[in-house]
């Protein structure tokens, strides 16, 4: 015969349902389907992520075209290699936000993953705790009938065994007490439990608080990709214009500044407070001929609110399409 305890229904007419193996098996399908259960959650969560990447790059892609389409009839090579240094300046930015969005979305979804478990965990070890206080309910009634058998043999005895009986009577007293305080922790428990049940469902209201902000913010990624597209229109243009590079990089030892003008070899590095001194001489000097080139390089170590920051600061005091009787000048040509 087999040395091993047999499964299934067969198995369990031949141990009075005391055999190990079905409680088992029970155990490791409910772990199957919780793992299957987050395996699905990862994968669709993942697709939606690489559905809304491919997106963004199908529409850097296209927005590239029309740039390239519309400048190759108008600007010199030089005009060209200027607005792509800028497009991919600006398209690096967008990448920089919603990297951020994501990291920041992966890790609220990794915080309320963990106090989901954690939950999970404390209800189980109540669970035990409640089966352990039944047992011990169990034992004190078996006590109490043991007792109270006793105590009816003995009954024609009184007045030899009245003191054994006083003793006996103490004993069941204090057996009820502790019945009594058991079942008041068992009702401590109960409601324990319900407790931490409700705490679940507010942390799945939660989550479904943080999938609403999500949208939101993807709103909101839509209004800053509308105002991107307004400004890489074809309407702002180097030719002709004199044309100032700044270079912005943030590394260990700091942020680092580049400066270079027409007529310099090579671009220098400078202070933010020199930056602005000799872009406010050039304004002075050439006025709206002015063109500023922010150049934010890839894996520059910025993050997107300091390079917006930096770019939109120098545009909008110094080059000559962000000022505002440029702007008017352009639109009534």
């Amino acid at each position: 015969m087999s040395a091993f305890a047999p499964i299934g229904a067969h198995g369990q007419e031949s141990d009075n349902g005391d055999s190990f193996w079905p409680a088992f098996t029970d155990i490791m399908m409910v772990v199957v389907l919780i793992f299957l259960l987050a395996t699905s959650l990862l994968i669709v969560r993942n697709y939606n992520l690489v559905a809304e990447l491919q997106d963004s790059i199908e529409a850097e892609k296209m927005a590239a075209m029309v740039i390239e389409t519309t400048t190759m009839e108008n600007a010199t090579l030089e005009e060209r290699l200027i607005n792509a240094e800028q497009l991919n300046s600006i398209l690096r930015l967008r990448l920089l936000k919603k990297d951020e969005l994501l990291r920041k979305a992966e890790r609220e979804d990794i915080k309320k993953l963990q106090t989901i478990t954690e939950l999970k965990s404390d209800k189980d070890q109540l669970n035990k705790l409640i089966q352990n206080k039944l047992a011990e309910l169990t034992d004190a009634s078996l006590k109490i009938n043991i007792i109270t058998a006793e105590s009816e043999e003995f009954a024609n005895q009184l007045d030899e065994l009245k003191l054994q009986l006083e003793q006996q009577r103490l004993m069941a007293d204090a057996a009820q007490m502790e019945l009594k305080l058991a079942t008041a922790e068992i009702a401590a428990l109960n409601a324990t439990t319900e407790q931490q049940s409700q705490e679940i469902d507010l942390l799945e209201q939660e989550k479904i608080e943080y999938n609403r902000q999500l949208l939101t913010l993807k709103g909101e990624y839509e209004v800053v990709k509308s105002k991107y597209d307004q400004l890489i229109k074809p309407a702002r243009s180097a030719k002709g214009k004199y044309v100032v590079e700044v270079f912005y990089v943030k590394e260990k030892a700091g942020k680092i500044i580049r400066f270079k003008q027409p007529g310099d070899e090579n671009s220098r590095d400078i202070s933010m407070v020199e930056v602005e001194k000799r872009l406010d001489q050039l304004k002075k000097e050439k006025g709206a001929d002015l063109y500023v080139k922010i150049i934010i390089p890839k894996n520059s170590g910025l993050t997107y609110n300091e390079a917006w920051g930096f770019m939109k600061r120098l545009l909008d005091r110094y080059d000559y399409y962000y000022q505002g009787d440029t702007k008017l000048d352009n639109s009534k040509q």
